[in-house]
């Protein structure tokens, strides 16, 4: 199911932003990666806020993607 079909212009909308925005930190998340043993304190602090940015980033995406299905069914 392609995503956002069933859902509002302002959900479609929030949804490509995400999707974006996930990219971003991304590309940023594997250049800390590359970087890992010599990092200063507050580039792992930027990593640690990468990192949950991400995790809340990838849970907002799913949670479209249900709304999405259950607005299908509809």
């Amino acid at each position: 199911m392609e995503d956002g079909k069933y859902l509002s212009k302002e959900d479609k909308a929030r949804m490509e932003a995400l999707k974006k925005e996930l990219e971003v930190l991304k590309a940023e998340h594997k250049d800390f990666a590359k970087n890992k043993g010599g990092l200063t304190p507050e580039q792992r602090e930027r990593w640690r806020t990468n990192s949950q940015r991400t995790n809340e980033v990838h849970i907002e995406i799913k949670d479209l993607r249900h709304k999405n299905i259950l607005e299908a069914g509809k």
